[in-house]
């Protein structure tokens, strides 16, 4: 027998995550108590708490100190997220050395596997959960336990890109040759690789 522990309040952040992600709730989309709980059919309290974590997350804001809101991104808070982004990532590469791949691999065959007609939202978890399983491979503790809120709003990011990614295939070629370079056993190669590949993505994203 499967045990079913989703309750209400984590169902309806995952729900409302989803939407976010999948460009459903465009940036600047109010998001309120008594909207949510009509639209979904669960009391205001449930809707409380499940707005209190998605905030705690980084995925729904506060736009006057009173009103939440689904984030608007600007290019200062881009810039801001890979300045963050770029130095823990690149110490990652440097702790792999001989270390186990095999998570990062099997994630990357997660992203590889998704069919042409996926949804932008899968794609994007695929891509965060490559980036997750690079950091934990690293096998530092604390940079585990600091990275993962970082990748919530990198998701707000990714959203961003739905409908303007060329082609969404793409990401999987991209971070094969990402994880190659690490693999090679050539750290120099595999920081050169990591700093051009998420430069690339943080200019990207400044273009739109």
């Amino acid at each position: 027998m499967v045990l079913q522990t989703t309750n209400t309040r984590d169902a309806l952040v995952a729900e409302v995550r989803h939407r976010i992600l999948n460009g459903s709730l465009e940036p600047g989309t109010p998001l309120t108590e008594q909207g949510l709980a009509t639209t979904f059919g669960v009391a205001r309290p449930t809707v409380r708490s499940a707005l209190q974590e998605l905030v705690a997350r980084h995925l729904v804001e506060r736009s006057d100190g009173r009103s939440l809101r689904v984030p608007v991104l600007t290019s200062a808070d881009v810039r801001d997220l890979f300045t963050v982004r770029l130095p823990l990532e690149l110490t990652a590469v440097r702790l792999l050395a001989g270390r186990s791949l095999d998570g990062v691999w099997a994630a990357l065959s997660v992203l590889e596997a998704l069919p042409a007609g996926a949804g932008w939202s899968e794609r994007v978890e695929a891509h965060t959960a490559f980036h997750l399983a690079l950091v934990d491979a690293a096998g530092s503790v604390r940079l585990s336990r600091i990275y993962p809120p970082l990748q919530e709003e990198m998701q707000l990011c990714l959203a961003r890109l739905r409908g303007s990614y060329p082609d969404p295939g793409a990401l999987a070629v991209e971070h094969r040759r990402l994880l190659e370079a690490i693999a090679s056993g050539n750290p120099a190669s595999a920081e050169a690789e990591m700093r051009d590949h998420l430069e690339r993505a943080r200019d990207g994203l400044l273009d739109l």
